[in-house]
């Protein structure tokens, strides 16, 4: 003989299940919109600080075509509106960390992996802690600490970013409505290795890939979930 306990005020196991379902599925579009948010805010001020403290890049030794990875993006910090930098690559990262937990809710396969998830997490972090200035190309003296930090988490970013995508990459094969964005995955993590080898001009088209590739998934965890 079964019974239920469904009184006012105590609710049953569908109840806790719909509240269950309803929170994950607030955290994954609340991740999905950190992902998407994430690139647009993060161009908008990059090509704004471009524009308004280029005659100062130019002085510090930022050669656009030449060697544009010498000084930007990190250099836009040390100008007269830099505080808008700073604060760029710390709320980007964050954006970053947030949406990298909603992926990993929302693929969803009990097969998977959480490691790309994980490193696409250190990733964020390694680009809010970029958020400590970086050193001028030509200074008197030693480095400074938050400029050895800066130029720690930028490779930290790099390396963690790259791993992510290759082992998201698998993890997307094994779950049904993602097998398609799985090529996107790992056409854009053999393209970013390429390019950031490549010197000059080079440099800017990883950053496009990388960005792209955070709001195309974004896009797609959105729509799936």
């Amino acid at each position: 003989m079964k019974s239920r306990v469904t009184g006012k005020g105590m609710p049953g196991a569908d109840d806790f299940l719909s509240s269950f379902k309803a929170k994950h599925w607030i955290i994954i579009k609340s991740a999905a919109l950190a992902g998407m948010l994430g690139p647009v805010l993060f161009v908008t001020i990059l090509l704004g600080l471009t524009a308004l403290q280029y005659d100062f890049m130019i002085r510090i030794g930022w050669r656009p075509l030449a060697d544009p990875a010498g000084a930007w993006p990190s250099g836009l910090a040390l100008g007269p509106y830099g505080r808008l930098q700073d604060a760029n690559f710390v709320v980007s990262g964050l954006l970053l960390t947030l949406f990298a937990l909603g992926l990993h809710l929302g693929v969803g396969d009990g097969r998977s992996s959480a490691l790309g998830p994980a490193l696409l997490f250190l990733a964020g972090t390694a680009m809010a802690l970029m958020g400590f200035e970086t050193d001028p190309i030509h200074r008197p003296g030693p480095r400074s600490l938050h400029g050895l930090i800066h130029d720690g988490a930028f490779v930290l970013f790099v390396l963690t970013f790259l791993t992510a995508l290759f082992s998201l990459w698998r993890r997307f094969r094994t779950a049904p409505h993602w097998r398609g964005h799985a090529r996107y995955t790992l056409t854009t993590g053999m393209l970013a290795v390429l390019l950031l080898l490549l010197p000059s001009v080079a440099y800017y088209l990883f950053v496009v890939m990388v960005l792209a590739w955070i709001e195309v998934s974004a896009i797609r965890l959105w729509r799936s979930s």
